[in-house]
């Protein structure tokens, strides 16, 4: 049974005790405001089902199953292959590849994939010859093809794809072989983190999202065996398993892609919430918003390509739970809510709606930032938690509306080529 400390007990009875308080406060700000109680359940009606029920099973189901989790151990010693894709990455691919190589696990082996890069890339990595295989293919293309090309020159019985951008740390494949003492795992992901969080804005908000977003998120999902992206900057899959399905799909989103595939094959993955790497967030709004428009586009086309996992008699959780909470809470909830809100604009003073709204989400957003803390090993990693303000009434809605426009954009121009 894992040791929880004090102040994660603490946190998650001040979580418990904020329901009912919260509640009665929205309440009677619904009455100051004019707003009878049948009419404040049917305003909040999407936010409180959608959303304000999550935080709540977060702030609930996360900290007990953290208790009841035992820690893996390590026993069987596996060669972890290390593959790292690289195109144009002069400024980051050494410090990558030394992260690796400073990992305290010995039975590793290290592969670079210059894929063409025009820049010092190749160069760079050519420097750890005598620690690192350096392969380089003549013209750049999709990233699933530099991964397959790497995948043909590894022996190891875990193979770990990692962005040249990505720092592992250092006890990282340690505990990646820990993991997968457990022979049902098929594949996992670590806990990402945004490196560059200091930069600006944008990043110490990508750096709470990373956190409060990606990683419960993923922890929930995990719990359920409905985790749907093992995300390429740092994906881990036993070889045998990635070389019987075929390897990657060349596709943008072959890290999703490739998640479906071996849920087809009722494969178990795991993330792995002690394993940490550091990745490069867009420090400008452009790279940003092109990032987000490329992962959500080939979101839809991915999901478009791998329809029957809907078949859940064949798929289990993954189609019974997991493909249907993905299309409703990023597609139909999407279009659902300003629908909604719009109803209740016009029948009401539309300031006396935005502010039940706005309180009702900032209180959602509390209960999921301390359920965070309560399992979180390191609080320091929110350090930026008063970015939860403009999380809420800046951030998330303009996340959405890129979303949508993604979605609209791939559907009415279908990115076939991907």
């Amino acid at each position: 049974m894992k040791h929880i400390s004090k102040f994660s007990i603490i946190i998650f009875i001040v979580n418990l005790i904020l329901i009912p308080v919260l509640f009665y406060f929205l309440i009677v700000i619904a009455e100051f405001l004019g707003i009878s109680l049948t009419d404040f359940l049917l305003i909040s009606a999407i936010t409180l089902l959608l959303d304000y029920s999550r935080a709540l099973g977060k702030s609930i189901i996360l900290p007990v199953a953290m208790l009841l989790k035992k820690p893996p151990t390590l026993k069987k010693n596996y060669k972890i292959s290390v593959i790292i894709p690289a195109y144009n990455e002069e400024e980051s691919i050494g410090k990558c590849i030394e992260s690796v190589l400073e990992n305290d696990y010995e039975n590793k082996q290290v592969i670079v994939v210059d894929d063409g890069s025009t820049d010092n890339t190749y160069a760079i990595a050519s420097r750890y010859r005598d620690k690192v295989l350096v392969l380089r293919r003549s013209r750049s293309g999709l990233k699933a093809h530099a991964l397959n090309y790497g995948l043909r020159f590894t022996d190891g019985d875990i193979i770990v794809t990692l962005d040249a951008d990505t720092l592992l740390s250092r006890d990282a494949l340690r505990k990646i072989a820990a993991h997968f003492q457990d022979e049902r795992i098929v594949a996992g992901c670590g806990n990402l983190r945004v490196l560059n969080s200091a930069d600006n804005l944008l990043t110490r908000l990508q750096s709470y999202e990373y956190v409060i977003g990606f990683e419960i998120g993923r922890r929930l999902q995990a719990l359920f065996r409905t985790l749907l992206i093992l995300p390429g900057a740092a994906a881990i899959v036993r070889r045998k398993i990635l070389e019987s399905i075929g390897g990657y799909d060349p596709m943008m989103g072959e890290d999703f892609d490739l998640t479906l595939k071996l849920h087809k094959i009722k494969s178990r993955l795991e993330f792995m919430h002690d394993v940490y790497s550091w990745t490069e967030a867009p420090n400008d709004w452009k790279s940003w918003f092109r990032q987000r428009v490329r992962w959500h586009r080939s979101q839809l086309r991915v999901l478009i390509r791998h329809r029957n996992i809907f078949l859940r008699r064949i798929f289990g959780p993954p189609g019974l739970l997991g493909a249907p909470d993905m299309v409703l809470m990023d597609f139909i909830a999407l279009i659902l809510r300003p629908i909604w809100m719009l109803y209740f604009f016009l029948a009401y003073n539309w300031i006396t709606i935005a502010a039940i709204l706005i309180l009702l989400y900032f209180f959602t957003e509390l209960h999921t930032l301390l359920a965070t803390l309560s399992v979180i090993e390191y609080p320091e990693d929110l350090k930026y938690f008063y970015a939860f303000i403009l999380n809420v009434v800046f951030y998330r809605p303009a996340y959405s509306l890129i979303r949508l426009y993604s979605y609209i954009v791939e559907i009415f121009k279908p990115s076939y080529q991907w």
